[in-house]
């Protein structure tokens, strides 16, 4: 990237968050975190200006259950911006399955911050940025959303939700010289008992972090992380064919 960035990071206490919060601002850009806890945006923030006290940080927090308030917080964070914007968003929450089906509580949850809460951010700041007319947009997808398994389909399918519509956002974006990518991380957190995810481990955050960052330098739309968990896409998908052909 040509120009210093001001990076907003939505689930900037998430470790990903953190992580790719402090490669943005090794290479000299201001960061604002968004969160929901105070105190764990506060310890991100000290540790970033201790690391790099050349750069400007500022926390705000985010509540995720008042949609109707971001409007307030981009108008927030387009006030603290010092340079062009650009956005990272690492909100997630996650529960497998069977966490699902014993408080379904937990599917609303998980709808309201995997899905909602970054369509009505994204969908906020997106005047700010086409403003701007150039600038980068990065959200952390999963190979979850790809195909749905017996283990973590209510997941899935709000990942699922969200890579459908940031296919068209960014085909909007793009006709203001907004980049848009998505970056499908491994599901590996949310497998419960799949026995079948024999190469599946976790992820490295700041290796994932870097990926995101590097993707989003060269344009990329979609990219997946690790770049092999691509491969478990058409293996879920012919996977209960060949149970079935097995069986017969």
């Amino acid at each position: 990237m040509n120009n210093k960035r001001t990076w907003v990071v939505l689930g900037g206490t998430d470790i990903i968050g953190r992580c790719f919060a402090r490669e943005v601002a090794k290479a000299g850009n201001d960061v604002i975190l968004l969160g929901k806890s105070r105190d764990d945006l506060m310890l991100t923030a000290d540790d970033l200006r201790a690391r790099y006290p050349e750069v400007d940080v500022v926390t705000m927090e985010l509540d995720t259950s008042n949609l109707d308030s971001f409007s307030k917080t981009v108008e927030q964070c387009e006030a603290a911006a010092k340079n062009i914007i650009s956005v990272f968003s690492a909100l997630e929450t996650v529960y497998t399955q069977k966490e699902c089906g014993k408080d379904l509580g937990k599917i609303k949850n998980m709808f309201q911050i995997n899905y909602f809460s970054q369509v009505y951010f994204l969908s906020a700041i997106a005047p700010v940025l086409q403003k701007q007319a150039c600038g980068e947009i990065i959200v952390l997808g999963s190979t979850a959303g790809e195909y749905g398994m017996p283990d973590n389909y209510a997941f899935g399918s709000t990942k699922a939700a969200l890579h459908v519509w940031l296919q068209g956002f960014q085909a909007q974006m793009a006709q203001n010289h907004i980049s848009v990518t998505t970056v499908k991380a491994d599901d590996w957190d949310t497998v419960g008992e799949r026995k079948t995810a024999l190469f599946q481990k976790p992820l490295d955050p700041r290796a994932c972090a870097e990926a995101c960052l590097y993707y989003a330098q060269k344009g990329e739309k979609i990219r997946y992380f690790p770049w092999y968990s691509a491969l478990t896409v058409p293996f879920r998908r012919y996977l209960p064919y060949l149970n079935k052909q097995f069986k017969k």
